[in-house]
């Protein structure tokens, strides 16, 4: 390992060496994560003259090493619906010996960010579902800095005010130059600023363009606005501020195991991220393969597009599932064998995957309503291993199979049995389904093999009698709907949960016409599953906030079965003064309904 410090170099000099590619990122780095206010900070720390962590950096001269490994280039541009993927620098035998960051990616690339690239992240808009890619919705913000007057007060001790904004949107004709500043007691004030876009200090020949720039902006020439642009020209283009370890060594596994004990600081690299780093590192390259890091980004981003967030631990447990004996995290699990098993098998991995998050969809999932992402994963392996991905989705195919993925889905996430320590867990349900492979996707068997909370896969009538009572708002109402709406197939974004006896009825004037005993029953069980039921759009609409008993007699008109299909006893007096007798009778048949769909 790298003993000596090297000679310190200046920021602009890495900057530099990173616009000629000379500075690389090999495939073992994690992809770029700090935040905007994290590369603010590290400016300040510049400014107030703090340390910066020294760096390591790899020298990289070997041929082998060249043809052999994937290189990267720094992020210049960070947008936030990419995730901060970096994009492949092509090396071979003849490229020019280059430097890789084995230690300090995150500093050099938000120094990079701040000084020459921009950020773009989602601009906030109340009540917006959905944002669109674009700089309407993910404006690029550029590094200013507040060169008017120093920070007062501030809580985590900042002086200098660096924040990111989207260029110019400060400067707009016609509005004063203010900033907004809360202060320690909880005010928020305006005062004046000047905004000084960062990366405009590297375009200055020498310290006398400071003098112009200030004279030309009507600043003073003098006190704070002077002194800190020549400590910002100070810091960014004459002092040797960044030092760094060089490691000349050619052994590809040495560097792994310096970029594994290096990386233990700052943001914290999670157990998954160096495993990617070994299967980046070790993928079988050919001409017909991306690199794993590229294969798994590829396929997160699609299961983005079905409208579910996952991460590289999901598909990596998911691969562990599909091909390990041992499924847990650890150096020894990723042998050369795994690897090469799960490269062989990636195509169908990803078919698996993708088509359990089409499954989902279809189930009425979406990325909120599915709390617990590992309980698809037996699913995902049931397809795998029977082949069922290439037409799970299509209609009228494997319709038992979905029944039981759907019951299994719902009883498994209201009981929680997925929270806590999961790799024994999923080891035990996988061995199941390799068993039961031939009978179908094996819930009867999960039920007989878990039958003690918390594992279970069973619901007695005091929990199903708990779940009655969940309000509107909680997911285990849904769960707990979804049961009783077995025969529901669309998508939850399609699906309307409402109440039967309208929220508008149980206002504080009818409340209070009514005995005390009533009034407590009436408001208690308004807002649970007793008074829910999933509706459609159309019946939704039609439903509004009318009273139940005006709404179900007009529904009767065209459809004899309306009671029935919205589980309401068909004897029970629907007034809402008779709701206390209403809530008795639906629960009898909710409990009935629960019993029979899960038997």
């Amino acid at each position: 390992m790298a003993n000596q410090l090297e000679k310190a170099i200046k920021i602009s000099e890495a900057i530099a060496e990173i616009d000629s590619s000379r500075y690389l990122l090999p495939s073992i780095q994690r992809r770029f994560v700090w935040n905007t206010y994290q590369i603010e900070m590290l400016f300040d720390s510049i400014m107030q003259d703090y340390p910066i962590n020294t760096m390591m950096m790899w020298q990289v001269t070997d041929a082998e090493v060249k043809n052999n490994f994937r290189f990267y280039e720094f992020l210049k541009v960070f947008k936030e619906y990419l995730g901060g993927n970096n994009q492949q620098k092509p090396v071979n035998a003849t490229f020019t010996d280059f430097y890789a960051i084995i230690d300090g990616q995150q500093r050099l690339n938000s120094l990079y960010i701040g000084l020459k690239g921009n950020y773009a992240y989602k601009k906030y808009q109340k009540f917006k579902r959905k944002y669109l890619k674009d700089e309407q919705d993910y404006p690029s913000r550029v590094l200013y800095l507040d060169i008017l007057a120093p920070l007062e007060d501030d809580e985590e001790r900042k002086v200098y005010d660096f924040r990111f904004l989207v260029k110019n949107e400060h400067m707009k004709e016609g509005e004063e130059k203010t900033k907004t500043i809360e202060t320690p007691d909880g005010r928020k004030i305006k005062q004046p600023c000047f905004w000084y876009e960062v990366g405009a200090i590297l375009k200055m020949k020498d310290e006398s363009e400071i003098f112009t720039f200030l004279s030309r902006n009507g600043l003073p020439v003098a006190d704070f606005p002077l002194e800190t642009l020549l400590k910002l020209y100070s810091k960014v283009r004459k002092e040797d501020l960044l030092n760094y370890y060089l490691e000349k060594d050619q052994d590809f596994d040495k560097i792994l195991h310096e970029f594994i004990r290096t990386n233990s600081g700052g943001t914290k690299l999670s157990f998954a991220d160096l495993l990617m780093s070994i299967i980046t590192a070790s993928w079988d390259l050919d001409d017909n393969t991306k690199g794993a890091r590229e294969e798994v980004d590829t396929l997160v981003r699609l299961v983005q597009e079905i409208g579910f967030n996952i991460d590289q631990d999901f598909i990596l447990k998911t691969c562990l599932v599909f091909v390990s004996k041992d499924i847990r995290f650890s150096l020894k699990n990723f042998g050369a064998d795994t690897i090469a098993e799960i490269g062989l098998n990636w195509g169908k991995i990803t078919r698996s995957i993708i088509e359990t998050f089409k499954l989902a969809r279809s189930l009425s999932f979406n990325d909120y309503s599915l709390r617990a992402k590992n309980a698809l994963i037996p699913v995902a392996y049931y397809l795998f291993k029977t082949g069922f991905s290439v037409d799970i989705n299509k209609d009228n195919r494997h319709q038992s199979n979905k029944r039981a993925i759907r019951q299994y889905l719902h009883i498994g996430l209201l009981n929680k049995v997925f929270s806590g320590s999961a790799d024994t867990f999923l080891t035990r349900l996988r061995s199941i389904t390799e068993k039961n492979i031939d009978r179908g996707f094996p819930l009867e068997a999960f039920r007989q093999e878990f039958t003690e909370p918390p594992k279970t896969f069973l619901v007695n009538e005091e929990k199903l009698k708990s779940i009655l009572r969940r309000s509107y708002d909680e997911l285990d109402s849904f769960y707990t709907l979804a049961l009783l709406y077995p025969n529901f197939n669309f998508q939850f974004k399609d699906v309307n949960i409402d109440h039967l006896h309208p929220v508008a009825g149980f206002n504080e004037e009818a409340l209070k016409r009514l005995p005390k005993e009533k009034r407590e029953t009436f408001e208690q069980n308004y807002n649970t599953v007793l008074n829910l039921a999933f509706l459609s759009e159309e019946a939704n609409k039609s439903k509004n906030d009318r009273p139940l008993q005006e709404w179900i007699a007009e529904r009767q008109l065209t459809n004899g079965n309306i009671r029935s299909e919205l589980l309401i006893p068909e004897t029970v007096d629907l007034a809402f003064d008779n709701f206390d007798q209403f809530i008795v009778e639906r629960e009898k048949t909710l409990l009935e309904k629960l019993k029979a769909n899960l038997s």
